[in-house]
């Protein structure tokens, strides 16, 4: 089950790590309602990694702590998606639609 949910978890990584930008004034808006929510989201894995509780290894074995948890990295990815579609969108020009 945990094998799954790393699976899972890569593919919702990759999909949403670009960061969201729109193409005209109203979807640019909802694009950074769609980057704001990476961030948060991302920040908030970060902290549910450094503040959670950790495996508790049975007494006389020796316990490696890494340095960073797995939901760190997840987290900084999508914060990063989240602010690099934020730059993206700010710098992206309006396209002009006809209709």
């Amino acid at each position: 089950m945990v094998c799954e949910m790393r699976w899972v978890a890569f593919v919702a990584i990759c999909a949403l790590a670009t960061g969201c930008f729109g193409y005209n004034r109203s979807a640019k808006r909802w694009a950074y309602v769609g980057d704001t929510v990476l961030i948060i989201g991302g920040g908030g894995a970060v902290a549910a990694d450094v503040v959670g509780g950790h495996e508790q290894v049975g007494e006389g074995v020796a316990e490696y702590k890494p340095l960073f948890g797995g939901l760190a990295v997840v987290g900084v990815l999508l914060v990063a998606g989240g602010i690099a579609g934020m730059v993206i969108n700010a710098t992206r020009p309006d396209v002009k639609l006809s209709r």
